[in-house]
Order: C-alpha cells, then structure tokens, then sequence
C-alpha cells in the first residue's frame, strides 16, 4: 500500500506541473454553462413561449367573432398568437406543416344556435408533433369556452330580449334604456364577486425535508454538472494514458524487475484518476456556487456523490483500456465512447426529450446517474432516493477497479514478455 500511495502522489505530482490540459477541460464545462445562461436568460426566469394558434371561422356572427377576440385580450394577448386563416383545408395543412400548435374551428350556426339557447362546440385540432404548446391551447380553450357560456347564462333573460327585438327593423328607445338599465343593474349585482373574486387560489411548495433546503432546478444548475461529468471522463484518460505510454517507453519494464508490482501500479493510476477527478468536480462545484449562484444542496451528501462518481468514472476508463493497444486507439475508443456516453445520458440533451426506448437505454449511462444524483441534491428530494445511486456508483466504480486491475496486470504482463 506504501508503494501504492508514493506512485499516485507521483501521478499527482507530475500532471499538476503540466495542468494545461487538465484546466482546459475544466474551462469547457464553465463556457457552455455561461453561454447557456445567457441564451435562455437568468436563473430565475422561466419564459414560455407564445403559442400559435391558427383561427378557421366558418360563421363569420358577431358571436364567433366575439369568441375569438376573447383570445386576444389582457395577458392571453402575450400567451396566444391567434392567426385567422380562410379555409378549414388551408389551416390543415399548415397544421400538418408544424406552422401551429393547435388549430380552432368554429362551426356554422355558432351564432344561431347560441342565440337558441342551444348547445354548440369549436373544434380544437392540436398538433401531434408537440407535446406541451397544444396542451396548454387546449386548457386556455376550455377555460374561455367556460367563461363565455356562464356570461350567456347570467345575461340569458337580456339575451331572450335582445333575440326578441333583433328581426324587428326599428327598437324602440324606451326598450333600449330598459335593457341597458338591466345590464347594468346585472353587472352591478354580481361586481361584488367577480371584482375581486371572491374564491382565489394560493399557491404552495410543500417541502418534502423541513430540514433540507429545496432549491429550483436552474438552467445553469442542469448544465454544468452535465457537461462536467462528460470531462470529467476526458480528465480520468489523461492520467490513464500514462500506462501505454510507460509501456511504449519501456519504464513499465524496467519496474518490472524492482519490488513492485504491476498491479500496486495499476491501482496508483486508477487513485490518482479519483483524486485529480474529486479536486476538478470541487472546483468546478464553488465555481458554479460562486460565479452562477447554484444551490448544490447538502454539502455532506454532495461530497460523497464527487467521491462516488469519480470513483465510478475510474473504474470504468480503467475497464476501457483492457481492450485497448495503442494511444492512438485509446484516442479514437475512448472519445467515441464518451461522446456516445454524454449524449444518450442527458450531458448535451435532456433524458425526456428523447423516446422511451432510449430513455431505458440511458440508464446504462454515468452520465444519467451522476446527473440524476446531482439533480436530487439540488432540489432537495428526500434521503431516501439519493442513497441507492450513491451506493450504486460506489459498488459499480469498485467492481470495475477490481476487474481491470486483473485484467490489466494480466494483458501488461504478457506484453512486456513478449
């Protein structure tokens, strides 16, 4: 074990005289993350874009119109871009296109059969390429719809009479005052509980710890761990690379035939991965507390995450290079291999945004469970869902140690000797 710890703060040693490499990647995770930030906004903004809806009026009443401008009036005016097009056909297939989210269509007879006292609907034809703009159309749609016929009901009896004198050519003037002495006395009635409501709702977070403090999930606080943990990964090659080169070199040899063994020198690369990893994962940690204002959550369980995750990422660069030759070969599997692994496990794009299919893919990924053991943190989730991916990455990143500590000794034996 002494000879283990002397190699590694050699490892140690020799890569912090020449850290160019190392602080390179580090830099790579704190550029995106500003980028990032300053494309979608702060950390505190939550921006929904406006959603366009496509308008079909196959009435052309006063009612129909009425029913749509209702869609355009206060703060809907910002969350809907209601676009009126001629022809059901024409709007379809814009629809079908993806120039909408969602198209409404408001039938012949609307204003008649409103008029009758009689039910009638608008068609609501959502896009099925998205996912979240149409549902959203969908609720504001039914929320208007339900405000527009109780209006009809609490004006029904001014209605009946309005319907009463609309065919005749002239009203007389002593009706229209009565009628709009009515509605105002109507309006009058019911100001009391509609300005202000009297029901109104509040709106709480329940927090799932007392003791814990339950931050949001920023933009920055997803990214930068994300593209970290794919670095980190770059990182851990660096100091593992260490072993073709002493090979090709012939100074594995040469060690060969001193006390130590190949094994002692293999887990000293595989602790020196894990320390240099844990002091970048720090780092990169106040940075993004200091620079981006992240909530990273418990500090005690935050440590230990960096420690498992690093101690996982070692192991499993440590497996990768059982199959590995050459540098050259390392640098062609190993980036390969990243790249892949930081893609399907949510390091350059969200988990659900992709298929279910690849979302079970992912969970075969590091990058899936150090983020989603970061993201736990972050938000405060309870004890309880964080411990078994911890203890998962700390058995898995020791398993793979183990096994590639074997295989290794075994494949650099039998080519120093050959």
């Amino acid at each position: 074990m002494k000879r283990v710890l002397l190699l590694t703060g050699k490892d140690f040693r020799r890569k912090w005289k020449n850290p160019v490499v190392i602080v390179g990647f580090l830099l790579i995770p704190v550029v995106f993350t500003f980028l990032f930030g300053i494309i979608f906004g702060s950390s505190e903004e939550n921006v929904l874009p406006s959603i366009k809806v496509l308008s079909v009026d196959q009435d052309q009443s006063l009612f129909s119109r009425l029913y749509l401008s209702t869609l355009t009036q206060g703060e809907l005016k910002d969350m809907i871009d209601l676009q009126s097009v001629p022809t059901e056909e024409k709007a379809r297939t814009l629809l079908n296109k993806g120039k909408a989210s969602a198209l409404m269509i408001i039938p012949s007879e609307f204003g008649d059969k409103i008029w009758a006292g009689e039910t009638t609907q608008v068609l609501l034809v959502k896009n099925p390429s998205e996912q979240f703009l149409p549902q959203i159309a969908e609720e504001i749609s039914d929320t208007t719809a339900l405000l527009f016929s109780a209006l009809f009901q609490v004006f029904s009896e001014e209605i009946d009479q309005i319907r009463e004198f609309s065919e005749q050519s002239e009203i007389p003037d002593q009706i229209i005052s009565s009628l709009s002495v009515k509605i105002k006395d109507r309006i009058q009635g019911i100001e009391k509980y509609v300005f202000p409501p009297v029901i109104s709702l509040k709106q709480i977070t329940q927090k799932k710890d007392s003791e814990s403090q339950n931050n949001s999930l920023t933009v920055q606080s997803y990214i930068l761990p994300a593209i970290s943990i794919m670095f980190l990964m770059f990182i851990c090659n660096i100091v593992f690379e260490d072993l073709l080169r002493e090979k090709e070199k012939g100074t594995l040899l040469r060690m060969s035939i001193s006390p130590l063994r190949i094994s002692e020198f293999i887990w000293s690369k595989i602790l020196a991965a894990v320390i240099i990893g844990v002091l970048c994962s720090l780092f990169l940690v106040i940075l993004g507390a200091v620079v981006f204002s992240i909530g990273w959550g418990r500090t005690d369980i935050l440590l230990l995450i960096v420690l498992c995750l690093n101690i996982l990422i070692a192991g499993f660069i440590a497996i990768l290079y059982t199959f590995i030759r050459t540098e050259r070969q390392a640098g062609a599997l190993l980036s390969s291999v990243i790249v892949v692994m930081a893609l399907l496990g949510g390091s350059m794009t969200p988990i659900s945004s992709f298929p279910l299919f690849i979302q079970k893919i992912s969970r075969f990924t590091i990058n899936y469970w150090g983020l989603e053991a970061f993201k736990k943190n972050i938000t405060g989730e309870p004890m309880g869902q964080i411990w078994p991916i911890v203890l998962g990455m700390l058995g898995a990143g020791i398993i793979f140690a183990f096994i590639s500590s074997l295989l290794l000794r075994n494949k650099l034996k039998r080519g120093l000797y050959r």
